[in-house]
Formats: structure tokens, sequence, C-alpha cells
């Protein structure tokens, strides 16, 4: 709903849509109007459809609370927005209830089968906090009630999300669905390696901005750094809605970017993003939820040491591939950090490692795969 903002899941897309394109499909996106500028430069084979033409919020991306009336608008426009084709499928890119609805009312209008992607289920990763979180776990059980009866077709990232998705169905009293799991990947062939690169960043967090991903911890992780290292900079790599509050908190902590400590660069096209992911020595997640780690899949393709909290999908993706600490451990994350900058040797073959490992994790590979059961829903 904004001109900045790219997620995971449009980062997924991303490597998908180009060979579906390139294999003879037509694929549009139904986005808010606000963020067509994001998706020309993504995907600029496809056409846009808005689905919101009123809401913006480039400007205000910390006021998550606003987002609701945006939501509810993008469950009533499809009732009757104009398309400009007659689509085989209806794509759903999450099973929130503002993703869910939408499809299946613009499936039902053009005849079309609705498949849908679970990247990750929220009740079995996190208790909710406050009342968007609330609302964001009533939609979730909610849309596995449309999904186990409407959808045609239920993608899911690993065997784990699927199982999940398939243990909240039976607790709901659902007979659990049929799912296929498809993974996700990056191109490979773009992300060059980084041996050969001058390194002007000690560490890199990349993705969004949000506090699910528990970027709140990084000053803390950095202060600690920077005790042993008075030099060592952080490099912050995409938008979201608490990028300002963290950057506030990084200032009070006298690690802003006026003292060299980070730098935040806000969105950025992806080629600019793999040329300073090159120039990094450690990759480093601090998420609390994950249906995979794109942006893990990124560091050890451009060949770093990974840093990242133990997420239970970490093992099933990247199994002896990562450096583990305890969720919300800043001290634990901060001496992993510093042991891989103070042992070169050691972190060049760690990422060696696990560059010739994420070889598996190419995105033609997904996308082909997905394809195979989407075209399966097309009429004969």
């Amino acid at each position: 709903m904004d001109a900045r903002s790219v997620s995971g899941v449009q980062r997924y897309f991303t490597g998908v849509v180009d060979e579906w394109v390139a294999a003879g499909h037509t694929v549009d996106f139904y986005v808010a109007k606000a963020a067509w500028p994001v998706f020309r430069a993504q995907f600029p084979k496809s056409r846009l459809i808005s689905s919101d033409s009123i809401f913006d919020f480039t400007r205000i991306l910390g006021k998550t609370w606003l987002y609701l009336p945006a939501f509810a608008w993008r469950m009533i426009t499809p009732y009757f927005t104009a398309l400009p084709d007659r689509y085989d499928v209806v794509f759903a890119c999450a099973q929130f209830i503002y993703e869910v609805r939408p499809a299946l009312t613009l499936a039902r209008r053009t005849n079309a089968a609705m498949a849908v992607k679970i990247h990750h289920v929220l009740s079995t990763q996190r208790a909710p906090k406050g009342i968007f979180d609330r609302l964001h776990f009533w939609s979730e059980r909610h849309s596995v009630r449309l999904l186990n009866r409407q959808a045609n077709l239920i993608l899911c990232g690993t065997p784990l999300i699927a199982g999940e998705f398939a243990a909240l169905e039976r607790s709901m009293g659902l007979p659990p669905s049929r799912t296929v799991s498809t993974g996700y990947g990056v191109d490979l062939q773009r992300i060059p390696f980084s041996a050969g690169f001058e390194k002007r960043f000690d560490a890199v967090l990349l993705g969004r901005v949000h506090e699910h991903k528990g970027v709140f911890d990084a000053p803390g992780i950095w202060q600690a750094v920077r005790i042993r290292r008075p030099a060592a900079r952080l490099l912050i790599i995409g938008e979201g809605p608490h990028r300002e509050a963290l950057r506030k908190r990084f200032d009070d902590l006298g690690l802003g970017e006026s003292a060299g400590a980070v730098t935040f660069t806000g969105g950025i096209p992806d080629d600019e993003k793999d040329s300073l992911l090159a120039q990094c020595r450690v990759g480093l997640s601090l998420s609390r939820e994950e249906g995979w780690g794109l942006s893990i899949t990124e560091f050890l393709a451009v060949g770093m040491p990974v840093v990242a909290m133990e997420l239970p999908i970490f093992e099933t993706v990247f199994p002896h591939q990562l450096d583990l600490v305890p969720v919300g451990s800043v001290d634990r994350a901060a001496e992993r950090i510093l042991h891989w900058l103070e042992h070169p040797e050691a972190a060049a073959e760690k990422a060696a490692k696990g560059r010739a490992f994420v070889q598996r994790y190419d995105h033609r590979e997904v996308a082909r795969q997905e394809l195979f059961e989407l075209e399966a829903l097309r009429p004969k």
C-alpha cells in the first residue's frame, strides 16, 4: 500500500513471475495503486490493476493501525473492478483474509480457479500482541476455513509449513487440505560471489524493517560489537513501518549514521542491493518468524557467514549452514558476529560452504514446479 516497501512475498514473485511469462503466460497484479511504482519496476511485463486508488501509506508507514480501512476497502473493490483479461487462475499471495477474500471474489466473478501460497502460519510462531495482531490471527483462522472449502490449489513454502497448516486445520475440526510444498529461490546467476570485493561493511540486515523481524535487537547488538571493534559498520537494507523508530534507537545510543556506525539504504533496486551485499562480511537475521528466509538465501549465495536467531524452519531449510543463537539473545549474536570478523579464514571457509549449499535454491526450479501445478488448474 505504499511506493517504497518490498516484502519477502514480492521478492518471491520477482523470481518466479519472469519464468512464468517466459513460458508464455500472462501474469498481472491486483494491487493498491500507491504501490504501482514498485511493481512497475519489479514486473515490467505485467499489467497492474488497481485494488485501491484511495489509500497511500508511503508517508505514514509506521502507523500500521491505519491499515484496517484499506484492508476493508480491498475486500470490497473486487466486486466491481473491471479486469483487462479473462484469467484462468487467481492467486492469493498469502493466507490472510485481505488476500484470500479478494482472490475468491475475483475467481468467482470470472469462473477462474483460486490458488494460494502459505509462507508461514502465524499461530504456530508467536503469541498475538495487541488488537492489530489479534485481528491478524483471527483473519488467519477465518481464511483457513475458506481455503479448506474453496481453494483449488494450496502451495506451501516447505513441508514444515504444510504440516503446521494441516495441524491448524485439524485444530479447527477441518479435514486437512491437499497441499504442495514448492520452496523458494533466488536468481543465483545474478548474485556475485563476494570473495573479490572490498568490504565496506562488517554486517548487514536485509528485509522489511518491522518489529517482527527482530530489528529492534540491532542497536543493542551493534553497541556490543563496537565495544571491541569501534569502527565496525552495519548496513540495513530495506523499507518498512519501523525504520524511523529503529533509526532513532541507533541515534539515542550514539550509533547513528552521523557516527558512521550504521547506514540505512531504504528500498533499493536489486542490482544495487546485490552490489552492496558483496561488500559485507557477515549476514545477520534477527527475525522472530519466518517461513523460509529469503534474505538468508541471498547472504549464503553472495558468500558470507550468517548469524541468525534459532528458528525451527532454519534447520529444515539450511541444515548446518547458519550460526544460530537463541531468539532475542543480543549478547550471543554480538559475540558470534565478532567471532567471524576476528577469524577471516574461518569466515571464508564457512562462506564457501554456504554458497555451495545454496545452489539448490534457484528460483527457476521453484517457478517450474509451481507452474506445473497452476497449469493443471486450467480448463481442458
